[in-house]
């Protein structure tokens, strides 16, 4: 945990202490607050996002790396993919709009299927998904944190990535990455 997301953690549990202290002295009459701890996160720049990824994931591929109890050898480098870039806009903006953090859209579609719908062809897909946060660099060390995510980001069928984020200031996490990985059909 680096030092800035340390003294936000600590900002935020002091925030809600004094918050739950204040309503512990409001008549239960009074007691109703509205906080939108959202308003504020925003997404990194559409370009920023192509960069930051390409480089970060390229990074973690270029190193041997142990997902949760599954080792994984150094792989080849992933490049950026516009087809996959609009099927991950797609999916983050209707988890913003519908409020929800899922593999699967509220159309019923899966990864499979939403990169489909953008005419690319695949041998292999794979996503990886995040809410709340605002940093590609943040995004990408928490998927390090999960076995299925990291296995994705070092998953040698993949070739190409596209990846996204959406904002909706009046959802429940404010901001939504998705992060598409795959191989084109032969």
């Amino acid at each position: 945990m680096s030092l800035v997301e340390d003294g936000l953690l600590k900002y935020r549990t002091a925030l809600i202490l004094v918050l739950l202290f204040l309503i512990g002295c409001v008549p239960p009459e009074q007691r109703r607050m509205v906080i939108n701890q959202n308003e504020f996160l925003q997404c990194e720049a559409s370009r920023t996002i192509q960069k930051e990824m390409v480089k970060l994931i390229n990074d973690i591929r270029r190193s041997k790396r142990r997902c949760g109890y599954k080792k994984y050898p150094v792989c080849g480098p992933v490049r950026w993919n516009l087809k996959l870039t609009r099927a991950a806009l797609m999916h983050s903006m209707d988890m913003a709009k519908h409020d929800m953090l899922s593999h699967t859209g509220s159309d019923v579609f899966d990864v499979g299927e939403r990169v489909e719908k953008v005419g690319y062809k695949w041998r292999s897909v794979g996503e990886n998904i995040s809410a709340g946060r605002e940093t590609s660099e943040q995004v990408v060390l928490g998927w390090l944190e999960s076995p299925g995510h990291c296995a994705n980001m070092m998953n040698p069928s993949f070739t190409e990535i596209g990846a996204a984020c959406f904002r909706n200031k009046s959802s429940k996490y404010g901001t939504y990455w998705t992060l598409v990985l795959a191989s084109p059909a032969p």
